[in-house]
């Protein structure tokens, strides 16, 4: 009875709901919390508006076969069903005879590929070269000497048949699906400019590079008078007659847009220890481009860049290159080039010789030994610094000037 006075009833408060969120996994969780009133916020890692605990994975691409239309976030797990050219991927073979030939005397042959006829690509093949003894012979030498059925993009066997690169018409990426295509094959060691027979230790090699090409142009010249753009590039040793044909075409087409794209050979460099016009008959070759001021036997790949754009400043270019590329570091040493200077440093030293001359050029430099990039699957895969080179390669295609990208570790 003494202690009744210390006994009260409960306040009405003290049984009160605390109202807020009482989920742990939320980021407002409040401890302290007895009920739930809807206020609970959570992660949103991608910032797309849709909370962690919401996602659902799948392929978001309605194009797709997989298409999961309840899809927030895209996992790439995407399949598509085979894709093709609207245009189709026809090749035809042209055997134009004449004075065309390959350099053991063989008959040469070039493709196309008709598709827009307002996008054209003049692409030369590439297979090494040719300018003395041991580098000229027709078993174990160092360049392509015949045309064939291997060479026919449309053939399963050949490297060009859907391998990668901008010859696979069946995918999708490729920014060049849809160009009609002249394809220049390579077989006379001479990087598509020689005219002439040079005897050597292993027989008569027939340099007549200039008179194919010249019929393939001319083939372009007929049947596509009137295209937008042009676009005049080739790998490894077909790399080099780019800009030669670059030039030509801005005087041939003056309207279109003409881009040079140089795949694979921009530490090639000549240092006057063979005479060129001699071995390959240049004197009576070089007068048909209008790279006025080359001297063909002392230049730097940057050179011939150089005086196509001084020819006409609207060209545009861009290179691809390997920093420590093996191909190129054996045809320098051919050439009798200092076999101890650091190839990387050849192109850089290239690519500023360009830039000193204040003209539109885009250099994409990856690291380790591989050669060429345009018909390899690595075109599409490739990345460097964070650039990736499909990206790059497709906006430069598309009109634009990208920054140069060069790799930092490059060995």
């Amino acid at each position: 009875m003494l202690l009744s006075g210390c006994v009260s009833e409960p306040s009405e408060d003290s049984n009160a709901d605390i109202l807020g969120c009482i989920d742990e996994s939320a980021t407002n969780y409040d401890i302290t919390a007895t009920t739930d009133d809807g206020s609970c916020e959570y992660a949103d890692s991608d910032g797309d508006g849709v909370w962690d605990i919401n996602e659902i994975i799948g392929c978001m691409d309605e194009t797709a076969t997989n298409y999961q239309s309840a899809a927030t976030d895209d996992d790439d797990s995407c399949f598509y069903p085979p894709w093709e050219s609207s245009y189709g991927i026809d090749w035809v073979r042209h055997d134009p005879g004449g004075d065309c030939e390959c350099s053991d005397g063989s008959n040469y042959s070039f493709w196309t590929r008709h598709a827009d006829p307002s996008r054209v690509i003049l692409y030369f093949q590439g297979g090494g070269g040719c300018w003395e003894n041991y580098s000229c012979q027709f078993e174990g030498g160092t360049f392509k000497t015949t045309v064939g059925d291997w060479d026919n993009p449309s053939t399963a066997s050949s490297v060009y048949s859907n391998n990668g690169g901008i010859f696979n018409l069946n995918n999708r990426d490729n920014p060049l699906a849809d160009w009609s295509f002249v394809f220049v094959p390579y077989c006379t060691g001479d990087i598509f400019l020689g005219n002439t027979v040079t005897e050597y230790s292993g027989g008569a090699v027939h340099h007549n590079g200039h008179v194919n090409a010249q019929t393939a142009y001319a083939y372009m010249l007929d049947n596509y008078p009137d295209p937008t753009h042009i676009f005049v590039t080739g790998s490894s040793a077909g790399s080099l007659p780019a800009p030669f044909y670059g030039a030509l075409a801005s005087d041939d087409y003056p309207d279109t847009n003409i881009a040079v794209f140089n795949d694979g050979s921009g530490g090639l460099v000549s240092n006057n220890t063979y005479d060129f016009y001699e071995i390959w008959g240049l004197n009576s070759t070089l007068t048909d481009f209008p790279l006025v001021g080359l001297n063909f036997n002392e230049m730097t790949s940057a050179d011939l860049l150089i005086r196509a754009w001084t020819h006409d400043n609207n060209i545009r270019f861009a290179r691809f290159d390997d920093a420590y590329d093996q191909t190129m570091r054996f045809f320098n040493a051919l050439l009798e080039n200092d076999v101890t200077v650091d190839y990387k440093m050849v192109v850089v030293g290239a690519d500023a010789q360009i830039e000193e001359a204040d003209m539109p050029y885009s250099g994409y430099l990856s690291p380790g030994q591989a050669h060429t990039i345009l018909t390899s699957e690595r075109f599409y895969t490739l990345e460097v610094e964070g650039v990736d080179f499909l990206g790059w390669f497709t906006t430069f295609i598309e009109g634009g000037q990208p920054e140069s990208v060069y790799c930092v570790q490059c060995g």
